[in-house]
């Protein structure tokens, strides 16, 4: 991951978006999603690195794949989330971010939801001995 180039693709986007919003207001929310989307092309590699990283140590911490990788699905739920809920303050649509902060929530319970019944039922058959 090359972080000088991360933030100079940021420090550009910044600069773009401060130029057009006084020319043309109506373009310069595009030029914050471009930028947004260069960065998160950037990190692709680090991602991946990230991704087999965390494979290899549930591997060898002996825990079962499918919760961990509902976690890292939750994680990603929440980057996400926060970076659309950011660009959309940004642009001062608060009522937008505000709904995408709460489908990014449901969608993070729906996900864990196999695991949250899977402790209730220990739970209960904890309870009942």
């Amino acid at each position: 991951m090359d972080i000088v180039k991360i933030a100079f693709v940021g420090i550009l986007t910044v600069l773009l978006y401060g130029l057009l919003r006084q020319i043309k207001p109506e373009i310069a929310p595009l030029i914050v999603l471009g930028g947004a989307a260069v960065i998160l092309i950037t990190l692709t590699d680090s991602l991946l690195n990230v991704s087999g990283s965390v494979d290899d140590m549930m591997s060898l911490a002996g825990l079962e794949k499918e919760n961990v990788s509902l976690l890292m699905k939750a994680l990603g739920i929440c980057v996400v989330t926060q970076f659309a809920a950011d660009i959309c303050y940004d642009n001062s649509c608060s009522s937008i971010a505000a709904a995408v902060e709460l489908a990014g929530r449901v969608g993070a319970v729906a996900l864990a939801m196999p695991m949250i019944k899977t402790v209730a039922q220990i739970a209960i058959g904890l309870i009942n001995g």
